[in-house]
C-alpha cells in the first residue's frame, strides 16, 4: 500500500477521481466539468470547518490540529496493516508530501501540523512503524464526546432489552474495555509479521475537557442540547461536507469508535488460537445466544465465509493504488474480524466495499470498529440471513414513493416495474458503485452524522423527485431500469442532491420511518415464517419418500428390514438373521415379518403414488397457466388483430379522402384555368368589339362628309 504523496485534488490519472476510483468512461467528460467545482467547495468547506474547530478549541483550550503543548501528536496512518519498517528515504519522501498516503487522502494530521524540531528528528529515525491504530485528533474531542452519548444511550437500550431477555444485536462493549490507566502491551503475534507499534498517547488534555463516561440518565441524554448549543451548527456543516482531511477521523467520532473499542479484540479475532481461547472473554458482553454461536462457529463451524472473500478482494476497488497486495491483506484481515464478530452475519457482499473504503480513511483497526458500528448499529438487520430489515424498508420506501409520486408509481406499475428492482442495489449498497463517489461520501457523512437510516431514505427520495420525469417517458420496463441506473450514475451534483434530501425531505424523519416499520415488519416476518415452512415440507416430504421409495427398489432392503412390535418393544431384524425365542408362538413370526415387510412396500407404493399425484396435480396446474396464458394471448392477439384491421380501415379511409381532396384540387385548377381562359376571350371579344364600333364610327363620319 506504498504511493507517493499527491495532493487529494489533483488525480493522479486522468480517468480517476480525486479519491482514486474510476471514472466510468461515459462519465468522464462530465466529472471532468465539475472537478473545479469540487476543488472549489472543498476549499470553502475546509475554511468553515477549520474556523469552527479553532472556536472550539479556543472555548475547550485544545489545539486545532491535536498537537499539545509539548509539540507531541498523534499521527494517523491508514496502511491497514503493521508494515515492514522503511528506510530514512522513504520516510522522509513521505513527510515532505501531504499527509495522504497510497494516493488517497488519508485522515490524520499532515507535516504541516508537525514542529519543525519534530519533522528533523523523524527523518533521523531509520526506521519507523505504521499504527493500526490511532487516536483522532484532540480538537474533534468536543464532536466526539456528543456523538459518545449517543453510543452510551444504545448501549443502555440493550441492556435493558437483554434483561427482559429480548434483543441481542449489539455488545455492550463498555463493559470489556479496560481502565483508562491500564498500560497496553505491544503485541508480538506473528499474524503481523512485525511487532505490534508503541500504544497511541494518551491525549490528557482531551480527557480533562471532556469525559467519556456513560450517560446516567434519560434527563441527562436529553439535555446534550444544552451541554453541545453548537450542535445546529455541526449539522449544517456536516450537511455542506466534510473536509478530505477531516472526512476519515469525522466519521470515526460520528460513529463513537473510541466509545465502542475493546482492546485487543480486533488482534484476537485474528488469531485462531487466542480466539478459541479467550472468545469467551471477549464475547461476554454479548447475550448468551449470540455469544455461544459465536464460540461454536470459532471452534466448529467451518468458516464457509472465505472463499466468498478471496472472490470478492480482486474485486473491490480494481486497479486502486491503495489497494496493493498489503492494501488487500489488510482487507482481508478486516473482513474476516468482522465475520467473527458477528456470526449471524458472518460476510455477505458489498461488506467489502465498505470495508475497503473505510480502509482508505483511517487505519485498520479504526476501520473495524466504523464497520461494526455502521452494520451492526446503524444497519442492525439488514444483512442477516432473512434480511428482514432490508425487506421491511423496501416496503416503507414504496409507500412513501406511492405517497409522493402517485404519477410515477402509476406509471412503473403500467411497465410491469417494482421500485425495489433498483432501490433494494441502493440501500444495501449505502449507494457505494450507484452514485458518484463525490455524492456517495457526501450522503455518507450525513448519515453517518445522524446515525440512522433517515438519509438513505431521503437521497432515494431526491433522487426519483430529480429524475421522476425522464422516468413517465420510459415505454419498457428494461428502459426505465435502466435509464434510472444510469441518470443516478451521473449524479455529479453532489451539494444539490444532498440539499434537495435535507431541505426537501425533512417531514421523512426517523419517527415517521419507525411508524411505517412497525406497520410492515409483520407482513415481512409472516411471508418469512410461510416461506420458511413451506421449505421445510417440502425438504421433509422429499426426504421420506426418497427414502422410502429406495427401500421399496432395494430387495436387500426389503428382505432385511422388517420392525416387529411386541409389548412395547421393537427388535430390528438384521439382514439375513432370523429371530428365535423359546415362546411357543415364534413360529408365526416369519409371518408377521413378512406382513410388515408387505405393509412397508405397500406404503412405499401409495407414498410414491402420493408423490406422482401431487407432481401430476402440479403439472396440471401449470399447464392450466399456460392455458390461460395462452387463451389470453389468443385474446390479445384478436384484440391486436382487431385494432390493426380498424387501423388499416382508417388508414385506407385516410387515403380515400387524401384521393378525392386531390381529385378536387385538380378540377379547381382546370375551372380557375377554364375562367382565365374565359376571362381572355372576353377581354379580347371586348377590344374587338371597341375596335368594330370605332371602325363603324368612322365610316359614319366619312359618309356624312361625303
Amino acid at each position: 500500500m506504498k504511493g507517493k504523496s499527491l495532493n487529494p485534488l489533483i488525480t493522479f490519472e486522468h480517468k480517476r477521481d480525486a479519491y482514486g476510483f474510476a471514472v466510468r468512461p461515459q462519465h468522464l467528460q462530465r466529472y471532468k466539468e465539475y472537478a473545479n467545482i469540487y476543488q472549489e467547495e472543498e476549499e470553502e468547506r475546509s475554511e468553515r470547518w477549520k474556523n469552527f474547530l479553532e472556536r472550539q478549541a479556543d472555548s475547550a483550550q485544545l489545539p486545532v490540529n491535536g498537537v499539545s503543548e509539548e509539540g507531541e501528536s498523534t499521527i494517523s496512518h491508514a496502511e491497514g496493516t503493521v508494515l515492514e519498517a522503511e528506510t530514512v528515504s522513504e520516510a522522509s519522501t513521505q513527510e515532505e508530501g501531504s499527509a495522504e498516503s497510497r494516493g488517497v487522502f488519508v485522515s490524520g494530521d499532515s507535516t504541516e501540523n508537525v514542529p519543525a524540531k519534530e519533522l528533523s528528528a523523524t527523518k533521523k529515525i531509520k526506521h519507523h512503524k505504521i499504527q493500526i491504530w490511532a487516536e483522532i485528533r484532540a480538537s474533534l474531542g468536543a464532536i466526539e464526546h456528543m456523538m459518545s452519548f449517543r453510543v452510551a444511550k444504545r448501549k443502555n437500550l440493550l441492556k435493558t432489552d437483554q434483561e427482559s431477555g429480548s434483543g441481542n444485536h449489539l455488545p455492550p462493549i463498555e463493559e470489556a474495555r479496560p481502565s483508562k490507566g491500564a498500560s497496553e502491551e505491544d503485541s508480538d503475534d506473528e499474524f503481523y509479521d512485525l511487532e505490534k507499534s508503541d500504544s497511541v498517547q494518551d491525549n490528557s488534555s482531551t480527557d480533562s475537557a471532556y469525559s467519556y463516561g456513560p450517560v446516567n440518565s434519560a434527563s441527562e441524554e436529553a439535555s446534550t442540547d444544552n451541554f453541545f448549543p453548537w450542535k445546529e451548527e455541526l449539522e449544517c456543516l456536516v450537511r455542506g461536507g466534510v473536509p478530505m482531511a477531516l472526512r476519515g477521523e469525522l466519521w470515526q467520532a460520528f460513529v463513537g469508535v473510541r466509545v465502542r473499542r475493546v482492546e485487543k479484540y480486533y488482534q484476537n479475532l485474528l488469531d485462531p488460537e487466542v480466539n478459541a481461547a479467550t472468545g469467551k472473554n471477549f464475547g461476554s458482553s454479548r447475550s448468551d445466544d449470540t455469544n455461544k454461536g459465536s464460540n461454536n462457529n470459532h471452534n466448529c463451524a467451518p468458516e464457509k465465509w472465505k472463499g466468498q472473500i478471496e472472490k470478492d478482494l480482486p474485486r473491490t476497488f480494481p486497479g486502486h493504488p491503495a489497494l496493493d497486495e498489503d492494501g488487500r491483506n489488510a482487507l482481508r484481515r478486516l473482513l474476516t474480524a468482522y465475520a467473527r464478530h458477528n456470526p449471524s452475519v458472518g460476510y455477505c457482499q458489498a461488506m467489502n466495499f465498505f470495508a475497503g473504503l473505510l480502509l482508505l480513511l483511517m487505519p485498520e483497526e479504526n476501520a473495524f470498529w466504523t464497520l461494526v458500528g455502521i452494520i451492526d448499529d446503524y444497519f442492525d438487520g439488514y444483512y442477516s440471513e432473512e434480511m428482514i430489515e432490508s425487506q421491511v424498508d423496501q416496503l416503507v420506501f414504496e409507500e412513501l414513493v406511492r405517497e409522493r409520486f402517485p404519477k410515477l408509481v402509476n406509471h412503473l406499475d403500467y411497465l410491469g416495474v417494482q421500485v425495489a428492482w433498483v432501490t433494494g442495489p441502493w440501500f444495501l449498497s449505502i449507494f457505494v458503485n450507484m452514485l458518484p463517489w463525490e455524492s456517495v461520501l457526501r450522503v455518507w457523512d450525513v448519515l453517518l452524522f445522524e446515525g440512522n437510516r433517515v438519509m438513505l431514505f431521503r437521497t432515494a427520495l431526491a433522487l426519483m423527485d430529480l429524475y421522476g420525469p425522464a422516468l413517465v417517458t420510459t415505454k419498457d420496463a428494461g428502459d426505465a431500469v435502466t435509464l434510472l441506473q444510469s441518470l443516478a450514475g451521473s449524479t455529479f451534483d453532489s451539494s444539490q442532491l444532498v440539499l434537495t434530501a435535507c431541505m426537501g425531505y425533512q417531514i421523512v424523519n426517523e419517527a415517521k420511518l419507525q411508524e411505517l416499520r412497525e406497520k410492515h415488519r409483520p407482513e415481512v416476518i409472516a411471508a418469512i415464517e410461510e416461506r420458511s415452512k413451506g421449505l421445510r415440507a417440502w425438504r421433509d416430504s422429499q426426504g421420506l419418500a426418497s427414502k422410502l421409495y429406495s427401500f421399496k427398489h432395494d430387495p436387500g432392503l426389503a428382505e432385511g428390514l422388517g420392525d416387529l412390535q411386541t409389548n412395547g418393544e421393537v427388535t430390528l431384524l438384521e439382514p439375513g438373521s432370523v429371530n428365535v425365542t423359546e415362546d411357543a408362538n415364534a413360529d408365526s413370526l416369519p409371518d408377521l415379518q413378512d406382513e410388515v415387510i408387505w405393509l412397508k412396500v405397500e406404503l412405499c407404493r401409495l407414498l410414491e403414488e402420493k408423490r406422482s399425484a401431487i407432481l401430476r396435480a402440479e403439472e396440471l396446474e401449470t399447464a392450466l397457466m399456460e392455458m390461460v396464458k395462452q387463451d389470453n394471448r389468443r385474446q390479445l392477439s384478436a384484440r391486436v388483430e382487431q385494432l390493426e384491421q380498424e387501423v388499416a380501415e382508417l388508414r385506407q379511409a385516410l387515403s380515400d379522402k387524401q384521393e378525392q381532396e386531390r381529385a378536387m384540387l385538380q378540377v379547381l385548377m382546370r375551372v380557375e384555368q377554364e375562367q382565365k381562359v374565359t376571362e381572355d376571350a372576353r377581354r379580347l371579344a371586348e377590344r374587338d368589339a371597341a375596335a368594330q364600333r370605332y371602325a363603324t364610327n368612322v365610316l359614319q363620319m366619312y359618309a356624312g362628309k361625303i
